[in-house]
């Protein structure tokens, strides 16, 4: 059969429809704003390079930009595309935006507590109100009402001042139950069958509707009252039986034989030995169902069909044991797998000790240091708590091993009596070359390192800066993030006195490509690396990352674990290995000579693309040649050991937790709020020529 092929006119007709036409707008407003970020963009690169005059503007057009990747992203929702982070910076950054906080305290304050004040107000007004509906239900017009239908009102006494109850009765008990919570403002009326918010507007229009649910209501309530009271009998029957009361004695459990409501479930409570509930007997009126319910386990969980068989195996399975007693098996199972752990066995070996067998005694386990045939010390677990402390060979000085810094244990570089001004000063000559290598992970930078390059001397120094450093309202590996690099540059050069010539930042990922490119890197480890923020699974079971003492050649992913380890051992450790990976590196490369002039050109070429960097690639292969047999003479790292601090500082989760507590426990809250919530490294004395005093040391001494 031959059918009639639709004609142009007959097509657009088809597609002109009013959806088509919707999403054909949107997409043109898509490319819209798509322009306007790319013109954005544009802009970046030369505002970058500019004066540092210039870091509040970039840092507006970059929240611009911000702005418009949120409309983008709105429109891709809408459109059912996946969204896209068109800002770069990964979502858990750690740090904050400091620029548009508002720094005036008093004002913020004042707008608090007026906030405070009107909130306070209104809860108030509202409270009031709703007490005007619990008075009315106790009142004698409704009082009739009740009479006549059997009942009547009576409240509820309450040690707490925060809320009040009244209870509508009959001569076989409750029916009606309202509980008025002043805390929150809110009134509730409760039943066997129905729980609700009341949100009636005045006390006539509350007295109406309740009268007429019990009218309507009362008849159902009464019925599942009397299949409640059933229940509670047959429940009170077994909870009495000998076989019950003994398995509970047995167990160190003990239940509660009193019936009491709990929102709309009945039940008895299960408690263990330090009085914490952790399983109940519940009856659920809808379904008339007796549910044996784990507090701590809903596998465990279970309708009951047939309660007086079912009762004794259910409380054996309970978790009987208290907080410290979990606590304390908890660092237990911890302290005993870490102790069989490979890697922390490589660690002991390295460091010359031994662990003894577990012995204990009433009140601890004790796990033995040894070095040699002498006890050093023992790590130990109170049983009474679960904490686990280091203590001394005869159990004194006791030191909790959480808490344990051995920042504090280090001996501190001696630092002159008189540290030289050296105002802005900032060392330059032909003679020297100053390059920053940097590494990021996600929108940050993970790792800065300036090196100095000395024609004279004819080899290289360099001086790790970490991360954490604080200049200026923020950390200083978030400058990149904001501004650029050649801003980041110029800081660098602020802070440590010496000119930065060049930059070069490569993404992790990037580094692990470029290792591989040139076929891996070999180095020799003197010592063992041991770091349990590594994972691995060997045959299954997982462990640590360690190496042992030898030689080893490297893959990028091997080599970048290697850079960027520092559990375990101190940040010079991390930067003797990160100048190991550098001179490995740098070794590989130089023995491509002269006659491979193609290949170096390639891999320059490559490397390049890879990095961001202000290096143009025929000073990459001048750079290459003119210092490749240079000598790695030094690596240093500035830290809380020789020229940095660490400020007082309180985590957010901690002040989180402490202001909770505070609240659970009825006390002043503390003003952590207020506190340096965040780690940062500042120089001692808060003086930052300290600083350059270091990087002068450290680059123009012997």
């Amino acid at each position: 059969m031959n059918s009639e092929k639709p004609t142009k006119k007959e097509k657009l007709k088809a597609f002109i429809t009013k959806r088509n036409l919707v999403i054909t707008a949107l997409i043109v407003f898509f490319a819209v704003q798509f322009i306007q970020i790319q013109t954005v963009l544009g802009t970046f690169s030369f505002l970058e390079g500019r004066d540092s005059s210039l870091l509040t503007e970039i840092g507006q057009i970059k929240e611009a930009y911000l702005t418009f990747g949120n409309d983008l992203n709105e429109m891709r929702e809408f459109l059912r595309m996946p969204k896209k982070n068109y800002l770069g910076i990964e979502e858990n950054a750690d740090f904050e935006d400091e620029e548009d906080k508002n720094k005036n305290d008093v004002q913020l304050a004042l707008f608090k507590y007026v906030d405070f004040l009107g909130g306070k107000k209104r809860l108030e007004d509202q409270v009031n109100t709703l007490n005007g509906f619990v008075e009315a239900i106790s009142g004698k017009e409704f009082g009739k009402f009740l009479k006549e239908m059997g009942m009547s009102a009576g409240k509820i006494k309450s040690e707490n001042e925060d809320s009040s109850q009244i209870a509508i009765s009959d001569q076989e008990g409750d029916v009606l139950n309202f509980y008025l919570d002043k805390t929150e403002g809110v009134l509730w009326q409760k039943s066997i069958i129905t729980k609700e918010k009341i949100d009636a507007e005045n006390g006539d229009e509350f007295i109406a509707d309740l009268k007429e649910f019990l009218q309507q209501e009362r008849g159902k309530i009464l019925e599942s009252r009397a299949k409640l009271l059933e229940k509670q009998t047959q429940i009170a029957e077994v909870i009495d039986m000998k076989e019950v009361i003994e398995a509970l004695k047995e167990l160190k459990l003990s239940l509660k034989n009193e019936f009491g409501m709990y929102e709309l479930n009945y039940k008895y409570p299960i408690f263990n030995n330090s009085g914490a509930e952790i399983g109940a007997i519940v009856i659920d009126p809808l379904k008339m169902g007796v549910i044996l319910e784990d507090k701590k386990n809903a596998d465990n969980m279970l309708e009951a069909k047939d309660l007086q068989a079912e009762i004794i195996p259910f409380l054996k399975k309970l978790d009987a044991k208290t907080l410290l007693e979990k606590k304390y098996q908890e660092s237990l199972g911890q302290l005993t797998s870490t102790i069989q752990d490979k890697g922390f066995q490589l660690l002991l070996k390295q460091s010359g000790y031994a662990v003894s067998e577990m012995r204990e005694d009433e009140d601890r386990v004790y796990f033995d240091l040894y070095d040699g045939e002498n006890k050093v010390s023992s790590i130990v677990i109170e049983k009474a708590t679960g904490v686990v402390n280091i203590v001394q060979p005869d159990g004194s000085k006791a030191e909790n091993l959480l808490f344990f810094d051995p920042e504090f244990k280090k001996k501190t570089l001696d630092l002159p009596d008189v540290i030289p001004d050296y105002g802005d000063e900032v060392l330059s000559d032909d003679q020297t070359f100053n390059i920053l290598i940097a590494g990021k992970h996600g929108s940050l930078l993970d790792t800065m390192i300036v090196a100095h390059i000395d024609e004279n001397r004819g080899d290289v120094r360099m001086i790790s800066i970490p991360r954490d450093l604080f200049y200026n309202g923020r950390k200083i590996n978030s400058f990149a993030f904001y501004y650029g690099m050649p801003e980041l540059v110029k800081i660098l050069g602020n802070i440590t006195g010496y000119q930065v010539d060049k930059y070069i930042l490569i993404d992790m990922y990037a580094f692990i490509d470029v290792v591989d490119l040139i076929g891996g890197v070999d180095i020799t480890l003197k010592e063992a690396v041991v770091d349990p923020f590594y994972k691995t699974v060997d045959n299954g079971v997982a462990g640590t990352l360690h190496y042992e003492p030898g030689d080893y050649h490297l893959g990028g992913k091997e080599a970048l674990r290697l850079a960027r380890s520092r559990k375990t051992s101190s940040d010079f450790k991390r930067a003797e290995r990160q100048q190991m990976i550098i001179e490995a590196i740098q070794t590989k490369a130089r023995n491509f000579g002269f006659g491979d002039a193609d290949t170096i050109y390639e891999i320059a070429k490559t490397v390049i693309k890879k990095t961001e960097t202000d290096i143009k690639l025929d000073e990459a292969i001048s750079y290459y040649f003119r210092y490749q047999n240079f000598k790695i003479a030094s690596n240093d790292v500035m830290t809380s050991g020789n020229v940095l601090y660490v400020p007082p500082y309180i985590t957010k989760e901690n002040c989180v937790k402490l202001l909770e507590d505070a609240k659970a426990a009825g006390v002043e809250k503390p003003d952590c709020e207020n506190e340096n919530q965040a780690y940062t490294l500042l120089p001692r004395k808060d003086n930052w020529n300290i600083i350059k005093w270091f990087f002068r040391e450290k680059f123009e001494g012997v």
